[in-house]
């Protein structure tokens, strides 16, 4: 039967209008599916965001020329920039020198080479700061490529917390073999000595007096007192007796160092002024006295026994501040920074272990010391020691 040419054009229009439809179904379908793409890649990228912002390490993007692309908080806080301050600038910014001026020849090597030297495989590295210190670092670098364009991202962490543990380690490793030596001397040596030095008194005590001889035997009998001095110094560093706590009036115990510091002839010139009374806390009175002695002693030598040593006592969130100032002037920052190395001294007669000791015994106490150094002159010692409840002193004190 032959199709009529109404029919034909009806069948015509059904198939153009069904083609139609199913192409606008398809432009749906592929609409849905970009928008359904773009919200998962919307969602992707925010979880990768919130990782990286959220990461405890410092992480950050550079391109191949070395420009800074990305800078996530805790590389903020680990360096001292702010984002925008560093963007677009070259990483080296984040190194001290010899490797800030090496960074973009290693770069530039790697690129032109496929050597690695730390991509890859991650190493220790030394990190600057903004205000210009530098801070130990454990860097991963990984590469990447975006849109055909070669990344680096660097992860960082720092060391400084492991490296300072370390270091405790290595010297309580070190006191440990002190002390057993000090044990040694004090057995070998102290009590010899001690011996030798009353036989000198004896002959002495024989000579005439004003004789060269009585002179000659007075200073080896000096001699034999500074090195049994030295023995003692070494004894109490190596090992010192553990705190018995019991209440201590801080200011108290001060006042008592001070008056025996003015009994010295060699300090007549030199006025404690102390300012201030914190509740009791509990400690050992007798071996803080050595602390307080030791820094007023040397506070008084820094102004060559003339002036006024300020010591101010505080309480302050928890414990017990003691400020140690004098008008001396003041410590060169290298000399500074070993004043607490056993041994070191610029006195002609130090041991080296006044301030030392000090310290072993400041931190026995579960306190802490420091030494700062004013613009306008002078040295400042500050002791930290912790302010217990008055019922746990008592309970201390009962032990």
């Amino acid at each position: 039967m032959q199709e009529s040419d109404e029919s034909r054009h009806d069948r015509g229009w059904r198939s153009i209008i069904r083609s139609a439809v199913d192409g606008i179904t398809g432009i749906g379908h592929d609409l849905t599916d970009r928008a359904q793409l773009e919200e998962r890649l919307r969602a992707s990228e925010a979880r990768w965001r919130s990782i990286v912002e959220s990461a405890v390490d410092g992480i950050v993007v550079i391109d191949a020329k070395g420009h800074i692309e990305s800078f996530n908080p805790a590389a903020e806080r680990l360096f001292g920039y702010a984002e925008r301050e560093v963007i677009g600038r070259n990483v080296n910014i984040l190194m001290p020198s010899p490797d800030r001026e090496e960074h973009d020849g290693h770069l530039a090597r790697y690129l032109r080479t496929g050597v690695r030297t730390i991509i890859g495989i991650g190493r220790e590295v030394t990190g600057c700061r903004r205000d210009g210190t530098t801070f130990p670092l454990h860097l991963s670098v990984g590469e990447m490529s975006v849109n055909g364009e070669r990344k680096f991202t660097g992860i960082l962490h720092d060391l400084s917390a492991r490296i300072e543990i370390e270091g405790r380690l290595r010297e309580q490793t070190a006191l440990a073999r002190l002390g057993e030596m000090a044990a040694v001397i004090a057995h070998e040596v102290k009590n010899p000595l001690a011996g030798v030095e009353a036989q000198f008194q004896v002959i002495g005590g024989r000579l005439p007096a004003g004789s060269k001889d009585a002179a000659v035997v007075k200073e080896i009998v000096n001699r034999l007192d500074a090195l049994n001095e030295l023995m003692k110094d070494l004894l109490l560093f190596a090992r010192p007796p553990q705190p018995r706590p019991m209440l201590v009036d801080v200011a108290a115990l001060i006042r008592t160092t001070a008056d025996l510091l003015s009994a010295d002839p060699a300090f007549k010139g030199i006025a404690v002024e102390i300012e201030g009374a914190p509740p009791a806390l509990a400690a050992d009175a007798e071996l803080l006295k050595i602390v307080f002695q030791n820094l007023l002693m040397n506070a008084a030598q820094a102004m060559q026994g003339r002036g006024a040593v300020q010591v101010m006592l505080e309480p302050l969130d928890g414990v017990c501040r003691v400020t140690v100032r004098d008008s001396g002037p003041g410590i060169p920052a290298d000399v500074r920074e070993r004043i607490f190395t056993p041994f070191f001294t610029t006195k002609a007669r130090g041991t080296g272990l006044g301030l030392p000791t000090a310290k072993r015994i400041v931190e026995a106490h579960g306190g802490s010391i420091g030494v700062y150094c004013p613009p306008g002159g002078g040295t400042t010692v500050e002791v930290r020691l912790p302010l217990l409840p008055v019922d746990g002193n008592r309970r201390s004190e009962h032990r």
